[in-house]
């Protein structure tokens, strides 16, 4: 049995976003085998990137009104084809490096076997393909933006993993607009399952990028139809709540309580924030 599926809907294969998600899928790819990688929709080029890197395809996925995707059967989509243990829902636009598998074996080990584990990514863009790098290019240069770039605010979230038996009856959200990552944590505290922040265990490089697919960021994250239809489903924003940890990954490789850490934690977060806002009401 896999381990750990790694599964995304990425947006059409056109102009920036095309290298950007190649270079996403590229780093995947170098996980190795016990990552299985699901590919999910049937946006242009899709299937031919999935062609191209080795991964599984499933081109049908429900949509909304508007043509969107949905969260919920983007999930039951990936149980069927796939027996792996952990799931991990990441965006199309982020490279992730070996230390993410180091995390999914000791979350697979945990005695709790209920976690959802996220974690803050950093902002960097590569500038070209990487596809022809080597693999110790590639780390290097990973490691080096964690050393030189600022983390993004805790309220972004680009990445969820969790095990198989959880996360069954997802409202029908619409991917890529806002509310529904909140959802995913709020709804994981409400039902008691312990919250884990990996950011001191794994890197998560995003590529920025501009939202035109979705009429712009504030459409998609707050005033659009479908903002306020997924903040409808999750029964509010859940700002707060959905964005923070109850554990972490600690640097010995141990899940412990968050506990007090949470307030220098927040503290800290608040520049971040506030920037996130600016950038939503330009």
């Amino acid at each position: 049995m896999t381990q750990l599926c790694l599964f995304s809907i990425p947006k059409p294969f056109r102009g920036a976003s095309e290298r950007l998600q190649q270079n996403a899928l590229d780093s995947w790819r170098r996980l190795g085998s016990r990552v299985e990688v699901v590919l999910l929709g049937g946006e242009a080029g899709v299937a031919e990137a999935a062609r191209e890197f080795g991964f599984l395809h499933c081109p049908k996925l429900s949509c909304n009104a508007q043509g969107t995707p949905l969260i919920s059967d983007a999930w039951n989509t990936v149980r069927q084809a796939t027996n792996a243990r952990q799931f991990l829902y990441t965006n199309a636009d982020i490279l992730f490096e070996q230390n993410l598998l180091t995390a999914a074996e000791v979350l697979d080990s945990w005695p709790a076997n209920r976690y959802l584990a996220i974690g803050q990514r950093i902002e960097s863009d590569l500038g070209e393909d990487v596809r022809g790098w080597s693999n110790e290019q590639l780390q290097d240069w990973i490691r080096r933006q964690r050393r030189e770039r600022e983390k993004a605010s805790v309220v972004c979230k680009d990445y969820f993993l969790f095990p198989r038996h959880l996360f069954l009856n997802v409202p029908d959200f619409a991917v890529g607009r806002g509310n529904w990552d909140n959802w995913m944590v709020y709804h994981a505290h409400r039902s008691g399952i312990p919250v884990v922040d990996l950011t001191r265990a794994v890197v998560a490089l995003h590529q920025p990028h501009d939202h035109r697919h979705s009429g712009g960021r504030r459409q998609a994250y707050v005033v659009g139809d479908e903002a306020r239809e997924n903040q409808r489903l999750a029964g509010g924003r859940h700002l707060l709540v959905g964005s923070h940890a109850s554990h972490f990954l600690n640097d010995q490789g141990q899940v412990v309580p968050m506990g007090w850490r949470w307030v220098p934690r927040a503290l800290g977060d608040v520049p971040r924030f506030v920037n996130l806002l600016r950038t939503l009401i330009r």
